[in-house]
């Protein structure tokens, strides 16, 4: 996995962390804190779409390649609270010479869903 993915400043400023990471695969969690929430005191949709695309981030780069988002998309279903803890988990579906379909999940500790990822990334070999 390439170094620059692991020292992720924003994902640090958040207070991500990595759970499990393996080709193709991640998960990473995060525990809401006061200034993540919007107007409504539930979490900004920003944050929790910043964990599953940290989890994503980590799951498409590997030791020879580096995976660029071109595209992501997530549908919000349930809101979260101050102080929950919330865990994002990507998956590979897909992997070409120059293209890689993942889909995830964010849930809370309970395992009920939050949110539904996917993703795009554009794959290009990694410089020596």
């Amino acid at each position: 996995m390439e170094s620059n993915v692991l020292n992720d400043k924003f994902a640090k400023h958040l207070g991500a962390q990595i759970v499990e990471v393996a080709a193709g695969y991640a998960k990473t969690k995060l525990v809401i804190q006061s200034d993540f929430l919007n107007g409504l005191d539930v979490a900004h949709g920003g944050v929790i779409f910043s964990l599953v695309d940290y989890a994503f981030a980590l799951a498409s780069n590997v030791k020879e390649e580096s995976g660029l988002a071109i595209n992501a998309n997530i549908h919000f279903i349930k809101s979260v609270a101050l102080h929950e803890e919330i865990i994002a988990e990507v998956k590979e579906v897909s992997r070409s010479r120059k293209l890689g379909s993942y889909q995830g999940v964010v849930t809370n500790k309970n395992g009920d869903i939050i949110a539904q990822f996917q993703a795009m990334a554009y794959l290009k070999k990694t410089q020596e």
